[in-house]
């Protein structure tokens, strides 16, 4: 059984319109993929659109608050910065991100 993520990623795109979120969640998705999921303790990556067509949001969950920062550490930081930095410009978006560790959750 996987284990539940201890640290979470929070990272929000602006977006003109519906169409762009579409756009921004497959670019940074495929970011995800090629430079953020293979390393040890990344658990997955999440995308929701706002529904005033105005953000995306990107929802990182990591095994450990050390396993995401081990990944900053070690990653290929150029390239991942160059991809980033193309998405941004071709997607004419901005991001921000915050990080965040549970406190409480709520089940049926």
């Amino acid at each position: 059984m996987k284990p539940s993520p201890e640290f979470y990623s929070i990272i929000d795109y602006s977006a003109s319109n519906a169409e762009d979120q579409a756009k921004i969640a497959s670019a940074f998705a495929e970011i995800q993929k090629e430079w953020v999921a293979s390393y040890p303790g990344y658990g997955s990556a999440r995308f929701l659109a706002s529904t005033d067509g105005l953000i995306v949001r990107a929802i990182v969950e990591w095994e450990t608050e050390d396993a995401f920062h081990a990944f900053e550490r070690e990653s290929d930081s150029k390239g991942r910065m160059a991809a980033l930095e193309r998405a941004f410009r071709e997607l004419s978006t901005q991001g921000s991100r915050q990080t965040f560790v549970p406190i409480g959750e709520v089940r049926p």
